[in-house]
């Protein structure tokens, strides 16, 4: 008897280690993400992240003013964590500390446009981001649209630098150097939406 009880304790202590293992490695790496990306993740409720729904306003070189909703998405979703780390095979996450995906959404003079997002922090831990757009259906639309996007986020507020770039109505772009419109620069300020 004291076989089988030394026997089943050691099964019970596997299976124990087993599933106890998955879970302690979803804890760890939801940690670690909260510590590599403190911008997206935070065991604090009320720290503002650079994760969510932002609106603003910019005046592109025609003066046409556009009014933009921006959403930037939290890099690894708590149900993406959990396929991740509970179905047969993990596979190993490569994916850049710094990096994020959003989506826009612009209007002006009675259009709207979807645009994709994409950039990055300057470091990982900085307060420092950059990111560009492109039309979610091509092609760009005709005048001048977002190029890059530089600046600093701070709280509830982001402030950017803007470049533009014109582009034709068959989604070409042009540049003259000779028209001060097209070198010229703009700034935005981007408010978290609550």
């Amino acid at each position: 008897m004291p076989f089988l009880n030394k026997t089943t304790l050691v099964v019970v202590v596997v299976i124990a280690a087993v599933v106890l293992g998955r879970y302690g490695c979803y804890y760890l790496d939801q940690q670690y993400d909260t510590y590599r990306r403190p911008w997206a993740y935070s065991n604090d409720p009320n720290k503002p992240l650079l994760v969510g729904k932002w609106k603003g306003t910019f005046r592109d070189p025609d003066q046409i003013d556009h009014h933009i909703q921006l959403e930037i998405f939290e890099p690894l979703s708590d149900a993406k964590r959990k396929k991740r780390f509970f179905e047969k095979r993990i596979k190993r996450d490569r994916s850049s500390k710094t990096f994020f995906e959003g989506m826009a959404l612009i209007e002006s003079q009675g259009r709207r446009d979807s645009f994709e997002v994409w950039g990055g922090m300057e470091k990982w831990n900085s307060n420092d981001l950059h990111f560009q757009m492109r039309p979610v259906h091509e092609p760009h639309p005709p005048g001048f649209n977002l190029n890059e996007c530089k600046g600093t986020w701070t709280g509830n507020t982001i402030q950017l630098h803007l470049v533009y770039a014109w582009f034709r109505p068959d989604g070409s772009s042009f540049y003259s150097s000779e028209d001060p419109r097209h070198n010229t620069d703009g700034n935005m300020v981007l408010e978290r939406v609550r």
